[in-house]
Protein backbone atom coordinates (compact mmCIF):
# COMPACT_ATOMS: atom_id res chain seq x y z
CA UNK A 1 0.00 0.00 0.00
CA UNK A 2 1.63 3.11 -0.98
CA UNK A 3 0.47 6.49 0.77
CA UNK A 4 0.96 10.26 0.62
CA UNK A 5 1.04 12.79 3.68
CA UNK A 6 1.18 16.23 2.25
CA UNK A 7 1.34 19.48 3.80
CA UNK A 8 0.28 21.98 0.98
CA UNK A 9 0.19 26.12 2.74
CA UNK A 10 1.67 29.37 2.19
CA UNK A 11 4.88 28.36 4.34
CA UNK A 12 6.64 24.90 4.67
CA UNK A 13 5.11 22.92 2.90
CA UNK A 14 6.29 19.33 3.08
CA UNK A 15 5.52 15.67 1.96
CA UNK A 16 5.85 12.33 3.15
CA UNK A 17 5.47 9.09 1.39
CA UNK A 18 4.82 5.31 2.38
CA UNK A 19 6.47 3.22 -0.68
CA UNK A 20 4.79 0.01 0.94
CA UNK A 21 8.35 -0.56 2.98
CA UNK A 22 9.20 2.86 4.69
CA UNK A 23 9.26 6.06 4.96
CA UNK A 24 10.38 9.47 2.53
CA UNK A 25 10.65 12.58 3.54
CA UNK A 26 10.96 16.07 1.80
CA UNK A 27 10.75 19.55 2.77
CA UNK A 28 9.95 21.78 -0.42
CA UNK A 29 12.17 24.78 1.17
CA UNK A 30 15.34 22.27 0.43
CA UNK A 31 14.45 21.26 -2.99
CA UNK A 32 13.37 24.66 -4.32
CA UNK A 33 16.00 26.98 -2.30
CA UNK A 34 13.54 29.61 -1.21
CA UNK A 35 13.18 30.43 2.70
CA UNK A 36 9.92 28.52 4.14
CA UNK A 37 8.37 27.70 0.77
CA UNK A 38 4.96 26.74 0.54
CA UNK A 39 2.84 25.33 -2.33
CA UNK A 40 0.64 28.20 -3.65
CA UNK A 41 -1.45 25.79 -5.73
CA UNK A 42 -2.61 22.45 -6.15
CA UNK A 43 -0.76 20.40 -8.81
CA UNK A 44 2.87 21.53 -8.12
CA UNK A 45 3.91 18.80 -5.74
CA UNK A 46 3.15 16.40 -7.93
CA UNK A 47 6.17 17.53 -10.04
CA UNK A 48 8.28 17.10 -6.55
CA UNK A 49 7.24 13.99 -5.90
CA UNK A 50 7.44 12.35 -9.64
CA UNK A 51 11.54 14.22 -9.51
CA UNK A 52 12.25 12.94 -6.00
CA UNK A 53 10.32 9.82 -5.24
CA UNK A 54 9.99 8.55 -8.86
CA UNK A 55 5.69 8.33 -8.12
CA UNK A 56 3.28 9.65 -10.02
CA UNK A 57 0.63 10.83 -7.98
CA UNK A 58 -1.95 8.07 -9.85
CA UNK A 59 0.42 5.42 -8.24
CA UNK A 60 -0.70 6.20 -4.92
CA UNK A 61 -3.51 4.47 -3.14
CA UNK A 62 -4.20 7.27 -0.09
CA UNK A 63 -3.73 10.71 0.53
CA UNK A 64 -3.95 12.51 3.74
CA UNK A 65 -3.93 16.55 3.74
CA UNK A 66 -2.99 19.61 5.79
CA UNK A 67 -4.48 22.72 4.08
CA UNK A 68 -5.00 26.34 4.77
CA UNK A 69 -7.53 26.37 2.25
CA UNK A 70 -8.29 29.97 2.05
CA UNK A 71 -4.37 29.91 1.07
CA UNK A 72 -6.01 28.10 -2.51
CA UNK A 73 -8.96 29.89 -2.68
CA UNK A 74 -10.98 27.06 -1.80
CA UNK A 75 -14.44 26.88 1.21
CA UNK A 76 -13.56 27.01 4.34
CA UNK A 77 -16.60 25.61 5.52
CA UNK A 78 -17.12 22.86 7.71
CA UNK A 79 -13.31 23.73 9.52
CA UNK A 80 -14.48 22.80 13.22
CA UNK A 81 -13.85 19.48 12.33
CA UNK A 82 -11.85 16.40 14.45
CA UNK A 83 -9.94 13.74 13.60
CA UNK A 84 -10.28 14.62 9.94
CA UNK A 85 -12.87 14.81 7.60
CA UNK A 86 -13.10 13.56 3.58
CA UNK A 87 -11.64 15.90 1.54
CA UNK A 88 -12.95 16.63 -2.48
CA UNK A 89 -11.10 19.88 -3.36
CA UNK A 90 -7.35 18.12 -4.06
CA UNK A 91 -7.74 16.83 -7.56
CA UNK A 92 -6.99 12.84 -7.02
CA UNK A 93 -8.12 9.21 -8.58
CA UNK A 94 -7.78 8.13 -4.74
CA UNK A 95 -8.98 8.86 -1.70
CA UNK A 96 -8.29 12.08 0.44
CA UNK A 97 -8.55 12.81 3.80
CA UNK A 98 -8.13 16.25 5.46
CA UNK A 99 -6.56 15.61 8.72
CA UNK A 100 -6.68 18.64 11.44
CA UNK A 101 -3.64 20.64 11.57
CA UNK A 102 -3.25 20.51 15.39
CA UNK A 103 -4.20 16.23 15.29
CA UNK A 104 -1.16 15.99 12.55
CA UNK A 105 1.22 17.64 14.90
CA UNK A 106 0.51 14.98 17.45
CA UNK A 107 0.48 12.55 15.61
CA UNK A 108 4.10 13.86 14.07
CA UNK A 109 6.06 12.57 17.06
CA UNK A 110 5.91 8.62 16.34
CA UNK A 111 9.48 8.76 14.95
CA UNK A 112 10.30 9.64 18.78
CA UNK A 113 7.51 7.18 20.39
CA UNK A 114 6.91 3.88 20.50
CA UNK A 115 2.84 4.41 21.67
CA UNK A 116 1.31 7.98 21.72
CA UNK A 117 1.65 9.64 24.93
CA UNK A 118 -0.91 10.17 27.90
CA UNK A 119 -0.79 14.28 26.80
CA UNK A 120 -0.09 15.60 23.52
CA UNK A 121 -0.18 19.49 24.20
CA UNK A 122 0.08 21.19 20.86
CA UNK A 123 0.32 25.39 20.54
CA UNK A 124 1.35 27.28 17.50
CA UNK A 125 0.31 30.62 15.58
CA UNK A 126 -3.08 29.53 14.71
CA UNK A 127 -4.08 26.08 13.18
CA UNK A 128 -7.24 25.32 11.74
CA UNK A 129 -10.16 27.72 12.28
CA UNK A 130 -7.97 30.25 13.92
CA UNK A 131 -7.10 27.58 16.78
CA UNK A 132 -4.26 28.47 18.58
CA UNK A 133 -3.73 25.19 20.99
CA UNK A 134 -5.09 22.52 21.86
CA UNK A 135 -4.40 19.29 24.46
CA UNK A 136 -5.27 16.08 23.79
CA UNK A 137 -5.98 13.02 25.33
CA UNK A 138 -6.66 9.61 24.51
CA UNK A 139 -7.35 10.39 21.48
CA UNK A 140 -10.18 13.14 22.61
CA UNK A 141 -9.74 17.11 22.32
CA UNK A 142 -10.02 17.98 26.16
CA UNK A 143 -9.36 21.70 25.60
CA UNK A 144 -8.89 24.31 23.23
CA UNK A 145 -7.67 28.05 22.97
CA UNK A 146 -8.55 30.36 19.90
CA UNK A 147 -6.28 33.10 18.81
CA UNK A 148 -9.76 35.82 18.16
CA UNK A 149 -10.64 34.46 22.08
CA UNK A 150 -7.45 33.94 23.70
CA UNK A 151 -4.27 34.82 22.38
CA UNK A 152 -2.19 33.00 20.32
CA UNK A 153 1.64 33.39 21.65
CA UNK A 154 2.98 32.33 18.13
CA UNK A 155 1.15 35.38 16.55
CA UNK A 156 1.78 37.79 19.50
CA UNK A 157 5.49 37.04 19.58
CA UNK A 158 6.01 37.84 15.53
CA UNK A 159 3.69 41.23 16.42
CA UNK A 160 5.81 41.76 19.20
CA UNK A 161 8.90 41.27 16.77
CA UNK A 162 7.53 43.71 14.39
CA UNK A 163 6.95 46.06 16.94
CA UNK A 164 10.61 46.15 18.04
CA UNK A 165 11.60 46.39 14.23
CA UNK A 166 13.02 43.05 13.63
CA UNK A 167 13.89 42.79 9.89
CA UNK A 168 11.38 40.34 7.90
CA UNK A 169 10.03 40.23 4.33
CA UNK A 170 7.50 38.14 2.85
CA UNK A 171 9.66 34.47 3.34
CA UNK A 172 10.97 35.67 6.55
CA UNK A 173 8.44 36.82 8.44
CA UNK A 174 7.58 33.15 10.09
CA UNK A 175 11.55 33.81 11.68
CA UNK A 176 10.47 36.96 13.77
CA UNK A 177 9.20 34.83 16.74
CA UNK A 178 12.61 33.06 16.62
CA UNK A 179 14.77 35.85 16.36
CA UNK A 180 12.67 37.46 19.21
CA UNK A 181 13.62 34.98 21.46
CA UNK A 182 17.46 35.77 21.31
CA UNK A 183 16.39 39.94 21.09
CA UNK A 184 14.55 39.50 24.23
CA UNK A 185 17.83 38.89 26.08
CA UNK A 186 19.10 42.14 25.90
CA UNK A 187 16.36 43.44 27.99
CA UNK A 188 16.14 43.58 32.29
CA UNK A 189 13.27 41.56 34.09
CA UNK A 190 11.10 44.25 36.01
CA UNK A 191 10.17 41.82 39.01
CA UNK A 192 6.96 44.60 39.99
CA UNK A 193 6.04 45.18 36.29
CA UNK A 194 5.52 41.01 36.22
CA UNK A 195 3.72 40.93 39.20
CA UNK A 196 0.52 43.45 37.67
CA UNK A 197 1.01 40.55 34.45
CA UNK A 198 -2.05 38.06 36.47
CA UNK A 199 -2.55 36.39 32.70
CA UNK A 200 -2.80 32.39 31.53
CA UNK A 201 -3.38 30.92 28.73
CA UNK A 202 -6.49 32.13 28.45
CA UNK A 203 -5.60 35.29 27.71
CA UNK A 204 -2.12 35.99 25.95
CA UNK A 205 -3.49 38.38 24.17
CA UNK A 206 -4.03 40.17 27.16
CA UNK A 207 -0.43 39.27 28.77
CA UNK A 208 0.97 41.18 25.48
CA UNK A 209 -1.12 44.36 25.18
CA UNK A 210 2.14 47.10 25.47
CA UNK A 211 -0.82 49.13 27.38
CA UNK A 212 -0.01 47.13 30.10
CA UNK A 213 3.78 48.30 30.38
CA UNK A 214 2.70 51.84 29.22
CA UNK A 215 0.36 51.95 32.28
CA UNK A 216 3.20 50.96 35.04
CA UNK A 217 5.75 53.16 33.52
CA UNK A 218 3.11 56.01 33.54
CA UNK A 219 4.18 57.19 29.89
CA UNK A 220 3.99 55.70 26.83
CA UNK A 221 6.84 57.86 25.89
CA UNK A 222 8.53 55.78 28.47
CA UNK A 223 7.39 52.48 27.66
CA UNK A 224 8.11 53.24 24.19
CA UNK A 225 12.10 53.65 24.93
CA UNK A 226 12.47 50.41 26.66
CA UNK A 227 10.68 47.88 24.69
CA UNK A 228 13.34 45.25 25.83
CA UNK A 229 12.66 45.62 29.30
CA UNK A 230 9.10 44.94 28.31
CA UNK A 231 9.57 41.37 26.24
CA UNK A 232 11.73 40.02 28.43
CA UNK A 233 9.42 40.64 31.44
CA UNK A 234 6.48 38.97 29.31
CA UNK A 235 8.80 36.52 27.24
CA UNK A 236 9.72 35.55 31.59
CA UNK A 237 6.05 35.76 32.25
CA UNK A 238 5.03 33.30 29.61
CA UNK A 239 7.68 30.50 31.13
CA UNK A 240 5.57 30.38 34.32
CA UNK A 241 1.93 30.34 32.40
CA UNK A 242 3.66 27.61 30.26
CA UNK A 243 4.58 25.77 33.23
CA UNK A 244 1.10 26.49 35.02
CA UNK A 245 -0.73 24.75 32.09
CA UNK A 246 0.99 21.70 32.05
CA UNK A 247 0.68 21.78 35.76
CA UNK A 248 -3.21 22.02 35.72
CA UNK A 249 -3.43 19.08 32.48
CA UNK A 250 -1.42 16.92 34.15
CA UNK A 251 -2.74 17.57 37.60
CA UNK A 252 1.33 17.91 38.60
CA UNK A 253 2.05 14.28 37.23
CA UNK A 254 6.05 15.25 36.62
CA UNK A 255 6.03 12.01 35.10
CA UNK A 256 3.09 12.06 32.46
CA UNK A 257 4.24 11.11 29.29
CA UNK A 258 3.92 14.27 27.11
CA UNK A 259 4.38 15.38 23.80
CA UNK A 260 4.68 19.22 22.51
CA UNK A 261 4.50 20.14 19.04
CA UNK A 262 3.45 23.46 17.30
CA UNK A 263 5.48 26.20 16.12
CA UNK A 264 5.89 27.80 19.67
CA UNK A 265 8.09 24.43 20.69
CA UNK A 266 10.54 25.63 19.17
CA UNK A 267 11.80 28.28 21.62
CA UNK A 268 14.39 26.64 23.70
CA UNK A 269 13.79 28.61 26.69
CA UNK A 270 10.63 28.02 26.97
CA UNK A 271 10.98 24.42 26.09
CA UNK A 272 14.22 24.28 29.06
CA UNK A 273 11.93 25.71 31.79
CA UNK A 274 9.17 22.54 30.72
CA UNK A 275 11.67 19.93 30.84
CA UNK A 276 13.02 20.64 33.80
CA UNK A 277 9.57 20.02 35.62
CA UNK A 278 8.23 17.09 33.55
CA UNK A 279 11.21 14.20 32.54
CA UNK A 280 9.23 12.54 30.48
CA UNK A 281 8.86 15.96 27.62
CA UNK A 282 9.69 15.19 23.90
CA UNK A 283 9.32 18.10 21.32
CA UNK A 284 10.11 16.12 17.93
CA UNK A 285 12.57 18.08 15.69
CA UNK A 286 10.37 18.87 13.08
CA UNK A 287 7.79 20.34 16.03
CA UNK A 288 6.77 23.44 13.58
CA UNK A 289 4.73 22.55 10.50
CA UNK A 290 7.66 21.52 8.49
CA UNK A 291 5.99 17.74 10.25
CA UNK A 292 2.79 18.21 9.58
CA UNK A 293 2.94 15.58 6.26
CA UNK A 294 4.42 12.48 9.08
CA UNK A 295 1.68 13.36 11.17
CA UNK A 296 -1.24 13.43 8.05
CA UNK A 297 0.73 10.17 7.09
CA UNK A 298 0.79 8.54 10.94
CA UNK A 299 -3.22 9.09 10.73
CA UNK A 300 -3.26 7.12 7.38
CA UNK A 301 -1.33 4.38 8.92
CA UNK A 302 -2.98 4.20 11.80
CA UNK A 303 -6.77 4.40 9.78
CA UNK A 304 -5.26 1.39 7.44
CA UNK A 305 -3.92 -0.22 10.32
CA UNK A 306 -0.45 -0.64 9.11
CA UNK A 307 2.27 -1.69 10.89
CA UNK A 308 4.63 1.01 12.51
CA UNK A 309 6.16 2.72 9.91
CA UNK A 310 10.38 3.52 10.11
CA UNK A 311 11.87 6.20 9.05
CA UNK A 312 15.81 5.58 8.37
CA UNK A 313 18.06 8.04 9.87
CA UNK A 314 16.56 9.86 11.56
CA UNK A 315 16.96 12.39 12.08
CA UNK A 316 19.11 13.02 9.03
CA UNK A 317 16.10 11.76 6.68
CA UNK A 318 15.73 14.85 4.25
CA UNK A 319 15.05 13.26 0.71
CA UNK A 320 17.99 15.69 -0.63
CA UNK A 321 20.99 14.79 -2.17
CA UNK A 322 23.39 12.68 0.17
CA UNK A 323 27.12 11.58 -0.59
CA UNK A 324 29.16 9.42 1.05
CA UNK A 325 30.15 10.15 4.87
CA UNK A 326 33.46 10.87 5.40
CA UNK A 327 36.31 8.69 6.47
CA UNK A 328 39.07 8.72 9.18
CA UNK A 329 41.52 10.57 7.07
CA UNK A 330 39.10 13.02 6.20
CA UNK A 331 37.82 13.67 9.85
CA UNK A 332 41.85 14.08 10.96
CA UNK A 333 42.17 16.65 8.09
CA UNK A 334 39.08 18.42 9.03
CA UNK A 335 40.19 18.24 12.66
CA UNK A 336 43.47 19.95 11.52
CA UNK A 337 41.71 23.18 9.83
CA UNK A 338 39.06 23.24 12.72
CA UNK A 339 42.83 23.70 15.09
CA UNK A 340 43.98 26.66 12.98
CA UNK A 341 40.27 28.48 13.51
CA UNK A 342 39.41 27.75 10.20
CA UNK A 343 35.49 28.05 9.00
CA UNK A 344 34.36 24.39 7.85
CA UNK A 345 31.13 23.46 5.88
CA UNK A 346 30.16 20.21 6.55
CA UNK A 347 28.16 18.11 4.43
CA UNK A 348 27.31 14.46 5.19
CA UNK A 349 24.61 12.22 4.41
CA UNK A 350 21.41 13.31 4.30
CA UNK A 351 20.03 16.42 5.55
CA UNK A 352 18.62 16.62 8.78
CA UNK A 353 14.37 17.11 9.62
CA UNK A 354 13.81 20.20 11.43
CA UNK A 355 14.94 23.83 11.08
CA UNK A 356 18.47 23.47 12.84
CA UNK A 357 21.28 21.47 11.89
CA UNK A 358 22.56 18.51 13.78
CA UNK A 359 25.62 18.15 12.06
CA UNK A 360 24.98 16.75 8.50
CA UNK A 361 24.62 19.97 7.18
CA UNK A 362 26.63 22.74 9.79
CA UNK A 363 29.08 25.49 9.80
CA UNK A 364 31.65 24.95 12.03
CA UNK A 365 34.60 26.63 14.10
CA UNK A 366 36.72 26.08 16.80
CA UNK A 367 34.68 27.64 19.72
CA UNK A 368 38.16 28.82 21.59
CA UNK A 369 39.38 30.92 18.48
CA UNK A 370 38.86 34.86 19.78
CA UNK A 371 35.95 36.49 18.00
CA UNK A 372 34.79 32.87 16.18
CA UNK A 373 30.99 34.49 16.60
CA UNK A 374 31.62 37.69 14.49
CA UNK A 375 34.42 35.82 12.34
CA UNK A 376 31.72 32.85 11.23
CA UNK A 377 29.01 35.63 11.07
CA UNK A 378 31.05 37.17 8.37
CA UNK A 379 29.52 34.24 6.27
CA UNK A 380 26.34 34.04 7.98
CA UNK A 381 25.27 37.50 7.75
CA UNK A 382 22.70 36.71 10.51
CA UNK A 383 21.93 39.96 13.45
CA UNK A 384 24.63 40.68 15.39
CA UNK A 385 21.77 40.18 18.42
CA UNK A 386 21.31 36.36 17.73
CA UNK A 387 23.26 33.89 19.21
CA UNK A 388 24.91 30.69 18.03
CA UNK A 389 24.53 26.78 19.03
CA UNK A 390 27.47 24.26 20.04
CA UNK A 391 27.33 20.79 19.58
CA UNK A 392 29.14 19.34 22.80
CA UNK A 393 29.99 15.27 23.29
CA UNK A 394 26.79 14.05 25.30
CA UNK A 395 29.44 12.76 28.62
CA UNK A 396 30.93 16.56 29.06
CA UNK A 397 27.34 18.52 28.77
CA UNK A 398 27.05 18.91 32.47
CA UNK A 399 30.61 20.26 33.21
CA UNK A 400 30.37 22.82 30.36
CA UNK A 401 26.46 23.23 30.75
CA UNK A 402 25.54 22.43 33.83
CA UNK A 403 22.50 20.34 32.81
CA UNK A 404 22.43 16.72 31.99
CA UNK A 405 19.32 17.25 29.70
CA UNK A 406 19.50 14.99 26.77
CA UNK A 407 19.43 17.54 24.11
CA UNK A 408 20.34 15.63 20.39
CA UNK A 409 17.95 17.82 18.45
CA UNK A 410 19.21 21.63 19.83
CA UNK A 411 15.57 22.02 21.73
CA UNK A 412 17.16 23.53 25.03
CA UNK A 413 19.44 25.66 26.82
CA UNK A 414 22.01 25.13 29.73
CA UNK A 415 24.65 27.77 31.20
CA UNK A 416 27.43 27.71 30.33
CA UNK A 417 30.69 27.18 32.85
CA UNK A 418 33.39 27.43 31.46
CA UNK A 419 35.22 30.59 30.85
CA UNK A 420 36.36 31.34 27.55
CA UNK A 421 33.42 30.27 25.18
CA UNK A 422 31.94 33.72 24.45
CA UNK A 423 31.07 32.53 20.77
CA UNK A 424 28.49 30.52 21.75
CA UNK A 425 27.45 32.51 24.85
CA UNK A 426 24.69 34.22 24.77
CA UNK A 427 24.27 37.87 27.03
CA UNK A 428 22.09 35.88 29.21
CA UNK A 429 24.83 33.35 29.90
CA UNK A 430 22.80 30.17 28.51
CA UNK A 431 23.59 28.14 24.84
CA UNK A 432 21.67 26.47 23.06
CA UNK A 433 23.68 22.90 23.32
CA UNK A 434 23.12 19.90 21.14
CA UNK A 435 24.46 16.31 22.85
CA UNK A 436 26.08 14.05 20.34
CA UNK A 437 26.31 10.66 20.74
CA UNK A 438 28.01 7.58 18.46
CA UNK A 439 23.94 7.25 17.07
CA UNK A 440 24.82 10.82 15.32
CA UNK A 441 27.74 8.85 13.26
CA UNK A 442 29.95 10.33 11.61
CA UNK A 443 29.85 14.17 13.01
CA UNK A 444 30.33 12.33 16.78
CA UNK A 445 33.81 11.03 14.76
CA UNK A 446 34.27 14.57 14.40
CA UNK A 447 33.37 15.66 17.47
CA UNK A 448 35.55 12.48 19.06
CA UNK A 449 38.80 13.79 17.04
CA UNK A 450 38.61 16.88 17.71
CA UNK A 451 38.50 16.88 21.48
CA UNK A 452 41.34 14.23 21.62
CA UNK A 453 43.11 16.81 19.51
CA UNK A 454 42.32 20.05 21.16
CA UNK A 455 40.83 18.67 25.14
CA UNK A 456 37.65 20.91 24.02
CA UNK A 457 34.29 18.51 23.49
CA UNK A 458 32.56 21.01 21.47
CA UNK A 459 32.13 23.03 18.43
CA UNK A 460 30.10 25.98 17.43
CA UNK A 461 27.53 24.77 14.95
CA UNK A 462 25.48 26.94 12.77
CA UNK A 463 23.65 26.08 9.92
CA UNK A 464 24.92 25.43 6.52
CA UNK A 465 22.87 28.73 5.36
CA UNK A 466 23.14 32.48 5.17
CA UNK A 467 20.43 34.45 6.66
CA UNK A 468 17.08 34.32 4.76
CA UNK A 469 17.84 31.36 3.16
CA UNK A 470 17.32 27.47 3.24
CA UNK A 471 19.88 24.61 4.17
CA UNK A 472 21.76 23.22 1.60
CA UNK A 473 20.60 20.03 0.27
CA UNK A 474 22.55 19.44 -2.82
CA UNK A 475 26.58 19.53 -4.17
CA UNK A 476 25.59 21.94 -7.01
CA UNK A 477 24.50 24.57 -4.78
CA UNK A 478 26.79 23.82 -1.83
CA UNK A 479 29.47 24.35 -4.64
CA UNK A 480 28.31 27.40 -5.95
CA UNK A 481 27.72 28.27 -2.27
CA UNK A 482 31.22 28.00 -0.89
CA UNK A 483 33.18 29.72 -4.23
CA UNK A 484 30.98 32.65 -3.19
CA UNK A 485 31.69 32.62 0.36
CA UNK A 486 34.16 33.19 3.18
CA UNK A 487 34.22 29.99 4.03
CA UNK A 488 37.97 28.66 4.46
CA UNK A 489 37.30 24.74 4.02
CA UNK A 490 34.28 22.94 2.73
CA UNK A 491 33.82 19.49 3.06
CA UNK A 492 31.42 17.54 1.10
CA UNK A 493 31.79 13.31 1.81
CA UNK A 494 35.42 12.74 1.35
CA UNK A 495 36.03 15.48 -1.03
CA UNK A 496 38.21 18.22 1.17
CA UNK A 497 38.08 21.92 -0.86
CA UNK A 498 40.18 24.61 0.69
CA UNK A 499 39.75 28.36 -0.07
CA UNK A 500 42.35 29.57 -2.66
CA UNK A 501 42.43 26.67 -4.54
CA UNK A 502 38.53 26.54 -5.76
Amino acid sequence: MKLLGLRLCEHDSNISYFDGQKVHYLKSERLHQIKHHGYDNLWEYKNDIKRVFNIDVDEVDEIAIVIDPWVHKLPTDNEEFYPAIDYNYLPSKCKVTRVNHHLAHALSCWPLQSNRPEYEIIIDGFGDINNAWTVIKNDKVIKRGYMQFNGSLGAEMCQAGKWLNIEHNKWTEYDVAGKLMGLQSYGNILSKFKETLDYDMSSINKLFDRENYFKFMNSQLLGTLKPLDWIRTVHDKVSDILVKFFEDITDKNYNATISYSGGVAQNVIWNTALKNKFKNLVIPPHCNDEGLSLGALEYLRVKNNLPKFKLDNFPYCQSDESVDEASDDTINKTVQHLKEGKIVGWYQGYGEIGPRALGHRSLLINPMIENAKDIINKVKNRESYRPFGASILKEHQKEYFGTDIHNPHMLYVGSTTKINLDSITHIDGTCRYQTVDESNGVYYKLLRQFYRDTGCPLLLNTSFNINGKPILGNTQDTKLFFKESKIDVLVLGNDINISGQK
